[in-house]
């Protein structure tokens, strides 16, 4: 059961239907669901607010297959989208769709630092979709960089609006939530996975050997599809050109495989 606000004397399942009505445009919300605990909260609130709103998914080809069957299993009425890669100019060859692992001989590998993926294959909207307010299931316990974002949040350069609803929540009242509402889950939150996003994500893989063992076990497949990727990068280039900063890192590394450990540790 949640507790009530002492100041609102509201609950923050209210609050957040408030938030939600509150800021609603004309022509409705985008929902960006990623099949994550915080994206079936999200899902649930909106609709409970009875605001106008559209829910899309990016598949990123790298999300873990047991996500991808659960939104398409429980959500069918989510739409899909597929990336559409932002390639450099001066790769004129490479136009078009490109999966992950090509991105990699092109923008290099992806860091904490430089998290190039996370903008070509979720932040970027689909152009074909017109709507400029965004509701997502960002909290800010997640981390201290988005705590310190305001909320709503407003992007000049994009001429976006986020709003964050659950901005508040701790990640037990997002349990209790979905419990209390008997809502579905992706089943490998049971199986000891706390945060699902792209397999091979620097966030996830870094520093924490335990969840790399884990999450290499299960799919070993992407895993094998990464370094074959990262191989490639390795023998073909002998530096990386920061996209972010136009910086070139020159490889330290004298053979793959430490190339590969630097990675997975994030050094």
């Amino acid at each position: 059961m949640q507790q009530l606000n002492l100041i609102t004397d509201k609950t923050k399942e209210e609050i957040a239907i408030e938030f939600i009505r509150k800021h609603e445009p004309p022509e409705g919300y985008y929902l960006g669901f990623s099949g994550g605990k915080d994206s079936v909260v999200m899902y649930d609130l909106t609709l409970k607010s009875g605001a106008k709103f559209e829910a899309h998914y990016s598949a990123t080809g790298i999300d873990p297959p047991e996500l991808v069957q659960f939104i398409r299993d429980e959500y069918p009425s989510v739409t899909w989208h597929r990336p559409m890669m932002k390639m450099p100019r001066k790769f004129p060859e490479w136009k078009g769709t490109r999966s992950f692992f090509e991105m990699l001989q092109v923008k290099g590998y992806p860091s904490r630092r430089s998290r190039w993926c996370c903008d070509q294959l979720k932040k970027n909207p689909p152009k074909n979709v017109p709507l400029k307010n965004y509701l997502l299931g960002m909290r800010a316990e997640e981390s201290n960089a988005r705590a310190l974002r305001p909320n709503p949040d407003y992007f000049k350069k994009r001429r976006e609006w986020i709003y964050k609803p659950i901005f508040d929540w701790l990640e037990w009242e997002i349990w209790e939530y979905i419990e209390s509402n008997n809502l579905p889950y992706c089943s490998l939150y049971d199986e000891g996975f706390d945060r699902l996003g792209c397999v091979v994500c620097p966030f996830i893989c870094h520093g924490v050997r335990g969840k790399l063992k884990m999450s290499m076990k299960r799919w070993p497949k992407i895993y094998a599809a990464f370094e074959k990727a990262m191989k490639k990068l390795f023998d073909n280039y002998l530096c990386v050109v920061n996209p972010r900063s136009g910086a070139t890192n020159y490889r330290r590394e004298t053979n793959f495989e430490e190339f590969l450990d630097n990675w997975y540790w994030g050094k």
